[in-house]
């Protein structure tokens, strides 16, 4: 079903545990309000991935769904990447299943149908149609009020993720102060910076992309930026690397990416991108850069061919 149908679903039965194929984490977020009136009441969402819910106990599970809270609202997991999880797991969710006003609700957040297949049987599943462009260029429009043109033009140049439509059209929002979004300040403000501008250069250093790197840089000095002003939009991604390297494997991508200050939408291409960088070249880096900020204030070295070849100390 599409999103707008199920903000009006009202499933024939209450489940404890429920099933939810979506693929734009957008969506999911949104989906809160929607549960809480599917299951009646006040509840606590709180959102975690497959892994944090596999290590809680089965019995913390249990006796959350058989005894109501006191002191705090009943609680609602919203599990992501939920098939990901193990069969005992499942076995388990399938049982407190039957458990009458439960004060515990569970929904498991999956990508497709098909990996829901293994599941029990006593689990219903609530599918989301993948958004399709005039799907996304309708919810800009309707929840923005903008014009279909500008709708239908975001969405050509930056694809389907509403995350990432949401967090652009703030941007642009923030730029035309009040005024009626023209195709202009797409094109001055989101299509500019993302060909030349500074958050292409992050993405070819989290991608290590040496050439698309080099041909950034060398766009962006022709746009008037300092090699200063260059070397500290490379030294911020390089901090990012080394947050997230830490941080990687002991929390989730979401988490991951908050704590380097990386937006929500690039949280999986950030997690991927740590995993690229091993803490040797990290730790080399940190010197280049160094020796970098050194050059470019006490001498006047061709600063193009410089950030070259940093570049490819760096990440090549």
């Amino acid at each position: 079903m599409k999103f707008s149908e199920f903000r009006q679903y009202q499933p024939k039965s209450n489940p404890t545990v429920i099933g939810f194929v979506c693929k734009d984490d957008f969506l999911v977020d949104e989906s809160r309000t929607i549960w809480d009136r599917i299951f009646g009441g006040n509840w606590l969402f709180e959102k975690v991935v497959a892994k944090e819910f596999q290590e809680i106990p089965d019995a913390r599970i249990r006796d959350e769904a058989l005894t109501p809270s006191l002191f705090s609202q009943n609680r609602v997991f919203i599990v992501t990447g939920a098939d990901k999880l193990l069969k005992a797991r499942m076995e388990e969710l399938a049982e407190i299943q039957s458990i009458p006003k439960s004060s515990l609700k569970v929904v498991l957040v999956a990508d497709t149908r098909k990996s829901t297949a293994a599941w029990p049987k006593t689990i219903p599943v609530i599918e989301i149609d993948e958004l399709k462009p005039a799907d996304a260029a309708r919810w800009i429009v309707d929840r923005y009020k903008v014009g279909v043109e500008i709708a239908r033009y975001l969405v050509e140049n930056l694809g389907t993720e509403l995350y990432q439509l949401d967090s652009e059209i703030r941007k642009l929002q923030t730029y035309a102060g009040g005024r009626a979004l023209e195709v202009r300040d797409i094109d001055v403000l989101i299509l500019r910076s993302e060909q030349f501008g500074p958050f292409e250069l992050d993405d070819a250093l989290l991608s290590r992309n040496y050439r698309r790197a080099v041909e950034v840089v060398g766009a962006m000095m022709e746009n008037g930026w300092e090699p200063l002003q260059i070397l500290g939009r490379i030294v911020r991604v390089w901090r990012q690397l080394l947050i997230g390297k830490a941080l990687a494997g002991k929390r989730s991508a979401n988490e991951v990416a908050a704590a380097a200050g990386v937006p929500p939408f690039k949280s999986g291409d950030f997690a991927a991108a740590c995993k690229k960088y091993e803490w040797k070249r990290i730790a080399g880096g940190f010197r280049e850069l160094l020796k970098a900020d050194r050059a470019f204030k006490s001498s006047t070295p061709n600063a193009e061919g410089y950030l070259d070849v940093m570049l490819w100390k760096l990440i090549a």
